[in-house]
């Protein structure tokens, strides 16, 4: 499901701007990130692919929904189905009692069969990497981690297209962190999700997603492969933008040692190049 910014600008207030003339195309089938520093219009590019506002001028376009559309003529509860959204505090998307009652809830309101609705619900928590026993426990009650795999859920079981997530890693450790970097790379590469990730955690857009876009006082001010967005630091800095550790290290190794390592997808290949490159310069 693509997701297409045409022209977009948007006022709040009719008088400040929070974007002014987006124009992008997030391609189906690949994990792409927002970034940029406070202020720069991620929330409202949110709140707009969201359907919660609609752009002051252009078009947002996700799939066959026309978000602009004044008249409002589609159906917003099979958009809701279609496109999920995963709030950076999960609690507060959570309405019932029971993790299951909760993944249920959105096939409830679709009026699906209930042995079918527990039967998804079942199937669902295993995609995200929980067992049955959590089903009669309180999402209210979890971890982090476990609420977030929760949530992600309770958006799964209606089979969107599209899901988006907004700081998906705040409050969480580097354990679940890593199982939440594992899960979203099933979606897309298993499940073909499109999946769009709002943040200011550059560490771990570097390592999962495959697009950057770079927000700054409501422009794009630069896109494209996460690689040529992050190495160019100098820019990145300029704009108050955070680099990845990854790529600070390896620039320090280079300016320090002469030693260019390439731009390498995470850290443990980092470690494994420098590891090999000592191996290699003892050996002679």
């Amino acid at each position: 499901m693509d997701v297409i910014f045409r022209n977009v600008s948007f006022t709040y207030d009719n008088k400040t701007n929070a974007l002014e003339n987006i124009n992008l195309t997030l391609d189906s089938n690949l994990i792409h990130g927002i970034i940029g520093p406070i202020g720069s219009g991620k929330s409202t590019m949110l709140e707009l692919m969201n359907g919660v506002v609609k752009p002051s001028n252009g078009k947002v376009i996700i799939g066959k929904y026309d978000l602009s559309n004044e008249n409002g003529k589609f159906n917003f509860n099979k958009f809701r189905y279609d496109v999920g959204l995963v709030y950076q505090f999960p609690e507060k998307q959570f309405f019932c009692n029971t993790v299951g009652e909760e993944i249920a809830f959105a096939e409830k309101i679709f009026k699906q069969k209930n042995q079918d609705i527990k039967r998804r619900v079942i199937d669902v928590l295993k995609v995200v990497g929980l067992d049955e026993s959590y089903l009669s426990r309180s999402p209210f009650n979890l971890n982090g981690g476990e609420k977030r795999r929760v949530a992600i859920a309770s958006v799964l079981i209606s089979n969107p297209e599209l899901l988006i997530l907004d700081e998906p890693t705040i409050g969480l450790d580097n354990k679940s962190k890593k199982r939440l970097m594992k899960l979203l790379r099933s979606l897309k590469t298993k499940y073909n999700k499109t999946i769009i990730i709002v943040t200011h955690d550059v560490d771990m857009l570097y390592e999962i997603v495959d697009n950057v876009i770079v927000l700054n006082k409501g422009k794009v001010i630069t896109e494209g492969n996460k690689i040529e967005v992050f190495k160019n630091v100098e820019f990145l800095n300029k704009n108050n933008t955070p680099v990845p550790n990854i790529i600070k290290i390896e620039r320090k190794i280079y300016d320090k040692y002469g030693i260019d390592l390439g731009y390498l997808p995470d850290m443990n290949s980092l470690v494994r190049a420098i590891a090999n490159y000592k191996g290699g310069d003892q050996s002679e």
